[in-house]
């Protein structure tokens, strides 16, 4: 999408704005013939919402967001599709090194791995193939490591103090995923969480959070089914916090 959203930004918008940033970013055509109030009212949110969304973008109010949108759409990225979503993935991965907060949580999730006895993944539909990966991966390092894909999986009867739960999800607001991850906490796992927003109730209740902010996008979405939004992100960040984990569990070299 060119240089109309840069990550960073979308990090700091609070959750009415990326319900404008959802629309704009699934809607590029549609939004740049709109004025202020008709995007607003199609977002269903206030012209302030819309007012704060530019400002975050740092552009100087509404005029000069649709001059933006426009130079978008002028290099024919005229719709955000499949095959076009890994752009701002690819955005996101060139900032991760630079990211010192980023990095710190990566630092501190391969800790706590390193000092785990087991770690469980948790995940549904893609990101539960990607969970899958995860427990793949881990298990490569060294450690304990599976998969539960089955949101009704029962967890075991005890405390889980020496185990490190990682949940991917998109939204972020599955019920039954819900239901199984606080059936977890009460067992005291330390809960990491790699999820679109971190304005998201599973966000919200981990004790570490990853949110990577790429644009929703659905087969249907008219009826939001079906999501292809991007997972490089997530399979980047298991994959980043697994290389730490392998520093962490080589043995120092013999002197």
């Amino acid at each position: 999408m060119g240089n109309l959203f840069q990550y960073q930004q979308i990090a700091q918008m609070n959750e009415r704005e990326l319900v404008v940033y959802n629309y704009v970013s699934s809607h590029l055509e549609e939004a740049g013939r709109m004025n202020i109030r008709e995007l607003a009212a199609a977002c269903k949110v206030s012209t302030t919402t819309v007012m704060r969304f530019c400002s975050k973008l740092e552009c100087d109010g509404y005029t000069e967001f649709k001059y933006r949108l426009q130079q978008v759409l002028k290099k024919k990225w005229e719709a955000v599709a499949y095959d076009s979503s890994s752009i701002p993935a690819i955005q996101y991965l060139q900032n991760l090194a630079g990211d010192r907060e980023i990095q710190g949580k990566i630092e501190q999730a391969a800790r706590w791995c390193a000092q785990a006895k087991q770690i469980l993944f948790l995940g549904e539909g893609a990101s539960g193939t990607i969970g899958t990966y995860g427990a793949r991966l881990f298990s490569s390092t060294g450690v304990l490591a599976f998969a539960i894909t089955d949101p009704y999986y029962p967890p075991p009867g005890k405390d889980m103090e020496d185990t490190v739960v990682f949940v991917l999800s998109i939204s972020g607001e599955n019920a039954h995923m819900l239901s199984l991850i606080n059936s977890y906490k009460k067992r005291r796992v330390k809960l990491i969480s790699i999820t679109n927003t971190d304005q998201c109730t599973v966000a919200r209740i981990s004790g570490l959070n990853f949110a990577y902010y790429m644009p929703l996008i659905y087969a249907w979405p008219e009826v939001r089914e079906a999501c292809l939004t991007t997972q490089i992100p997530a399979v980047c960040l298991l994959e980043l916090v697994a290389g730490k984990l392998t520093e962490k569990n080589s043995p120092a070299p013999e002197r």
